[in-house]
């Protein structure tokens, strides 16, 4: 009766996880929407640009102060991208080593690949964490590893 009270258990888990997984996949479904306005935004205001210079061309004009006030438009919605890029991040629950780039758990120390150094961001409490098949394990911290990985995630130290 044990085992499949036990069973019962890691199904509900898994139920909650995939629901979790769910919802994270729509809130990034909807950020990568935003992203797409703002890029269509940016295309309509650099045909406004060309328009108005093709127009000031015609005219014989060599001032342009108009493409200053779109260019600012257009620099105001690639930090909006870059925002709503920063979004899809945490709710991926992952960041970028600012050295080699790799994408790393937000709850790690230091970076698998490279071995970079970086404060971990707090986990919040109502968190479980998912077990992992028992498989490669850090010889310092004994923290699991996944495949490929040349520094553990949890202390920093050198795979071997």
């Amino acid at each position: 009766m044990g085992t499949l009270k036990g069973f019962g258990k890691k199904l509900s888990n898994a139920a909650k996880n995939t629901a979790k997984k769910s919802e994270e996949l729509i809130e990034i479904g909807k950020v990568k929407g935003k992203i797409r306005d703002e890029e269509g935004k940016i295309e309509k205001l650099k045909m406004q640009i060309g328009e108005t210079a093709y127009s000031k061309f015609k005219e014989g004009t060599d001032t342009f102060p108009e493409a200053t006030e779109l260019c600012t438009v257009i620099d105001e919605a690639l930090d909006a991208i870059k925002g709503l890029e920063d979004s899809i991040l945490q709710l991926k629950h992952i960041r970028i080593c600012s050295e080699c780039g790799t994408e790393v758990e937000d709850t790690v120390a230091f970076c698998p690949k490279c071995g970079n150094k970086f404060e971990p961001l707090p986990v919040e409490e109502d968190e479980e964490e998912e077990a992992k098949p028992e498989g490669l394990k850090c010889k310092a911290c004994g923290a699991d590893l996944d495949e490929g990985t040349a520094f553990c995630g949890n202390c920093g130290a050198k795979v071997e």
